[in-house]
């Protein structure tokens, strides 16, 4: 075919059957061949009698990458060449090699099936593949004086073979039937498959851009294929993990949601809690009014009882009584105070410690039951006796710092009982964060492995998806 494409005998008519390189013939005055090797060296044949060396190189895949011809031709003009590729049927790896190296610098591809094989599955898949390169695809199916017109009309085989291809997907930019055996065959498209390589060859400038651009984007497109499938095991395990789950992943994620903001809340309870309660607490006592005027009063009639000379009776008095009369004092102050401390602080910190856990829901009825039974303060008049500082019973005034100074001692009393309290219903928001929370803790570990995973293939996606745009990009002129 390339021999009568050319007129000239450049090749054997089986042109080098074996080869597993490229050949390439371009146009020119003189007739030369080379061998361009492996190694970077390139021998030089002559064309018309070392032939049979040029062969024995052609299918030497290991140290031959190819070999270009150089040969007078009207067909082929300055720049440009026709390329011969091992056939696709080769088993032999190094033809395959050669083959799919011509079709990135091919800007054309003229693929040529003999009669008998046309609608082969390799022909159709071959085929379909030189499409989905970009790249103007041209089918010749040589050899049509094989038909016998008695087993099936021509006009049918050549629409079997158009249907074969459709069915595949594949529309070629032309499709040509040929025969070089007999040029008169009435079917033969020879002279019209020839034209066509005029106006191509003649048209070189366009196809050369588009072609220029058809390889970029397969490039792009390979390349694309190939970061795939290097972040196709870790897709795979990501996935996997997802399947882990079943197919309410969406759903555990959406409960997992809600209860993070439940377990949050639980988790910074404990700290809240015991802060609030301090705070309500301490605001209690500083604000409590339990030395209001009379109790006051009472403050300083028993600070009088206590100073030196202090006596009950005329002249003299008498001990015994003077002791009771102290006694009593201290008795009535110690008596106002309870009613005092019980009205403005006891009942309002029991209050405050059961409607605190309450606003945290730390519904616990042993907490409530303790409060109740088990909460108490107990001072007594002795701690009021003890209070007196003898130094300041000379002052007149003194009772003002005194009544003060036992506020403060009764309140501080309070003020560690409260704590008690406060650290039991700290234990029991702990408790639940850390019990009633383990559920709370699986759905949300569930969720995050879940949502890791996603965030990890949209990632792999995306970088995937950015290296084509951005070689996109370069190729359309707007990246760099």
């Amino acid at each position: 075919m390339i021999n009568q494409l050319l007129g000239a005998d450049i090749l054997p008519s089986s042109p080098i059957p074996t080869s597993a390189n490229i050949v390439e013939i371009k146009g020119g005055a003189h007739k030369q061949a080379l061998a361009y090797l492996t190694d970077g060296d390139a021998i030089e044949f002559d064309l018309e009698t070392e032939l049979e060396q040029i062969k024995n190189y052609a299918a030497d895949g290991n140290k031959v990458v190819k070999i270009e011809i150089t040969h007078p031709s009207k067909l082929l003009s300055e720049h440009v060449s026709v390329m011969d590729t091992p056939g696709i049927d080769s088993t032999d790896d190094a033809h395959k090699v050669s083959t799919e190296s011509a079709l990135h610098l091919a800007d054309v591809i003229f693929y040529v099936m003999d009669y008998n094989h046309v609608q082969s599955e390799l022909n159709f898949s071959f085929t379909k593949t030189l499409k989905d390169r970009g790249k103007p695809v041209y089918l010749v199916v040589n050899q049509i004086d094989k038909h016998m017109d008695f087993e099936l009309d021509f006009e049918e085989y050549r629409d079997s073979v158009r249907e074969g291809f459709a069915t595949w997907g594949i529309e070629p930019d032309g499709l040509f039937f040929t025969s070089l055996m007999e040029a008169d065959h009435e079917e033969n498209m020879y002279d019209q498959l020839e034209d066509k390589l005029h106006q191509l060859f003649a048209d070189k400038a366009a196809l050369l851009s588009n072609s220029v651009v058809a390889s970029a984007l397969y490039l792009i497109e390979e390349h694309a294929k190939v970061r795939a499938a290097k972040n196709a095991e870790r897709k795979a395990e990501l996935r996997a993990v997802l399947d882990s789950f079943g197919e309410d992943t969406e759903e555990i994620v959406g409960q997992a949601q809600v209860l993070q903001e439940e377990y949050s809340v639980w988790l910074a309870a404990p700290e809240a809690l015991a802060e609030d309660l301090k705070k309500a607490v301490g605001s209690l006592l500083d604000n409590a009014k339990i030395t209001p005027f009379q109790t006051t009063e009472k403050a300083g009639a028993y600070v009088a009882s206590r100073r030196p000379g202090f006596k009950v009776g005329f002249l003299f008095g008498n001990a015994k009584k003077t002791q009771e009369e102290i006694d009593n004092r201290l008795q009535a102050l110690y008596s106002d105070l309870q009613d005092k401390v019980q009205t403005n602080i006891d009942w309002h910190i029991r209050g405050i410690l059961v409607q605190a856990v309450e606003r945290f829901n730390l519904h616990d009825e042993a907490f409530h039951k303790a409060v109740a039974d088990t909460f108490h303060v107990d001072f007594q008049p002795e701690l009021l006796a003890a209070a007196v500082k003898e130094g300041g019973l000379s002052s007149d005034e003194y009772m003002y710092q005194y009544a003060k100074d036992i506020a403060a001692e009764i309140k501080s009393l309070y003020r560690r009982e409260a704590q008690r309290f406060i650290e039991m219903g700290v234990a029991l928001a702990k408790r639940r964060a850390e019990t009633d929370g383990a559920q709370h803790r699986d759905l949300i570990a569930k969720a995050e492995q879940i949502g890791a995973a996603l965030t990890e293939i949209e990632a792999l996606n995306r970088a995937e998806q950015g290296d084509v745009d951005s070689l996109i990009g370069i190729l359309s002129g707007k990246g760099a």
